[in-house]
């Protein structure tokens, strides 16, 4: 079915309803007031009338009858209402058997939990995840890079590991991430280097200094990265290598590199630990495919992890502690883990899930970039900044735990599964739109001659590049 769209789809995503819109016009159907449906909806009572007017007016029927203080559902109401939640609910069914591939997220834990790991301190856990969480972790520890060849390639059902980025990106398979520990970075000197007597250093004062650094995820190296982030040249005495070598380096002098809370420091008399004023960060996340691994499973992992790595940087790091801003970010990283609690079973088969849900203005995004075959291009259409574009694309991905798009130096384009759930979109929106016709066609009075009037056209989303 063509789907109208605007001159150039500069138009904003048009399909009559979004959820909120829905829950009005279900909370008017209920209750019959309108100060009880702006209650339920956590509106005020005028935003709620001028809501349902332009609802009206989106459909081009009347949705409701309202009095002064009362409000009921019109027949056409009723029935579009109806429809739209159907609309919604099979959206929700096609993000998950689409865009996830293999049908609802899993209930049921595994008995071993394949897991590759960036960080070695994963170890560290295994024993209280089977006491805690009843499951049985198999590590292989590898590079993030491979780690993150591993998840892709089927190998293992999680990935342990730190990016600088939205992680998980690159990878060709449902995942979701849940974040563990917000990584701040601290620099590794020799005891005798001229800065390891004071305070925090600054990137600016060690840019003339040999580094070691290792590679990311995604190939890009730390080091370099943490100071093109803070506006300086990257090193020019740089050694890029692996984790284990990186850490001989230091613990003999040879150069100076980075550490966090999550990293296993290197602890000997001829190092010390230095904060540093642009407070660089990294971020170590739980990447698991959810059709392997239940959420709350994952959830609980991720906050083990954040638990021991806490408890470790306080009896390690004690005299990171002396700096107030370590001490700040210590004790909100712990009252959060207090707020958390301690690990809660394994929700029984069935249990609703909650998720981020899909609605109309991110469906009009994905269409934009499908359409147009670039950020910038869909950017352009859309009346926002590049950059806008790619942060509510990466929201979307993360709120999802699920990749959307496929960028490279070619440019940006849809998953498999999300051409998939899209080619689904549009015979979701056929039905919608079928509903709306079948209620004008009910609602007009034959024109003279026994001729019935043009419906009015339904506003629609923007047409699918599938």
């Amino acid at each position: 079915m063509p789907l109208a769209a605007g001159p150039r789809d500069t138009a904003p995503a048009g399909f009559p309803f979004t959820r909120p819109d829905l829950s009005l016009l279900d909370a008017v159907g209920q209750c019959g007031d309108l100060a009880e449906a702006a209650r339920r909806t956590g509106s005020r009572g005028g935003a709620v009338e001028r809501q349902l007017d332009r609802l009206d007016r989106a459909v081009g029927l009347p949705l409701t009858l309202r009095g002064r203080h009362t409000a009921r559902l019109t027949s056409a109401g009723s029935r579009l209402l109806a429809a739209g939640r159907r609309f919604f609910r099979q959206v929700d069914l096609a993000v998950e058997t689409d865009i996830f591939g293999h049908g609802p997220e899993a209930v049921d834990a595994p008995a071993v939990l394949a897991i590759a790991s960036a960080e070695p301190l994963l170890e560290d856990v295994v024993e209280d995840a089977a006491a805690a969480l009843d499951v049985l972790l198999s590590v292989h520890h590898d590079t993030p890079q491979q780690v993150m060849r591993r998840l892709a390639g089927y190998h293992v059902d999680a990935a342990h590991t730190w990016s600088l980025d939205a992680p998980g990106r690159s990878v060709e398979r449902a995942v979701r991430t849940y974040p563990v520990l917000d990584d701040p970075l601290w620099v590794t000197l020799p005891q005798g280097h001229r800065l390891a007597g004071g305070g925090p250093v600054s990137l600016a004062d060690l840019s003339g200094e040999t580094w070691v650094s290792e590679v990311g995820p995604d190939s890009e190296v730390l080091v370099p990265r943490v100071f093109q982030t803070a506006g300086l040249p990257a090193p020019a005495a740089l050694h890029v290598t692996g984790a284990s070598v990186a850490r001989g380096m230091l613990r003999r002098g040879d150069a100076i590199g980075l550490g966090s809370p999550t990293r296993p420091a290197v602890l000997a008399p001829t190092v010390v630990h230095r904060s540093i004023v642009e407070r660089p960060h990294r971020s170590t996340s739980l990447l698991v495919d959810p059709t392997v691994v239940p959420g709350a499973l994952a959830g609980h992992l991720a906050e083990l992890l954040a638990e021991r790595y806490l408890r470790r940087f306080a009896e390690r790091h004690l005299a990171l502690l002396d700096d107030p801003w370590w001490t700040r970010w210590y004790r909100d990283r712990t009252a959060g883990a207090a707020r958390t609690g301690p690990p809660a079973p394994t929700p029984a088969p069935g249990t609703a899930r909650t998720t981020r849900k899909l609605d109309v203005g991110d469906l009009h995004v994905l269409r934009a970039v499908a359409r147009h075959g670039s950020i910038n291009r869909a950017a352009s259409v859309l009346s926002i900044s590049q950059s806008a574009l790619t942060r509510r694309i990466h929201r979307l991905e993360v709120g999802l735990g699920a990749q959307l798009l496929l960028r490279s130096a070619r440019g940006t384009d849809l998953t498999g599964p999300t051409r998939s759930f899209l080619h689904q979109l549009g015979r979701f929106e056929a039905e919608f739109h079928e509903a709306a016709q079948s209620c004008r066609a009910l609602v007009r009075p034959a024109a003279p001659g026994g001729r019935r009037p043009e419906p009015v056209p339904v506003p629609q989303l923007a047409p699918s590049a599938t």
